[in-house]
């Protein structure tokens, strides 16, 4: 199906940049949770993770520290990941006569 005989749900430029603000900000809370854990633990994820599983640090809170860290990292790719659908649609939407 072509993109002529698609139906495209009317997004304003504005809902669009309103849209992408909502992705930043949550990016920002996202890197600032994950910089918080490498301060606290002087290390990264892996290398927490490794010395939870070789018993060289203690479980509490460093487990439960490390579920909320891998839980942040992924939310972050993922974010990402929006961020960058949300460039290509907005080229996307510029090519458009309607845009």
């Amino acid at each position: 199906m072509s993109l002529e005989t698609q139906k495209i749900p009317h997004l304003t430029p504005h809902q669009l940049e309103s849209l992408r603000y909502g992705v930043g900000v949550r990016q920002e809370l996202l890197h600032q949770i994950i910089t918080t854990f490498e301060t606290r633990y002087n290390c990264s994820l892996p290398e927490l993770e490794r010395k939870l599983e070789t018993l060289e640090i203690d479980e509490h809170p460093a487990w439960e520290d490390s579920i909320e860290w891998r839980n942040g990292s992924e939310q972050l790719e993922h974010i990402q990941l929006t961020e960058t659908i949300f460039i290509w649609l907005q080229n996307l939407l510029k090519q458009l006569p309607a845009y």
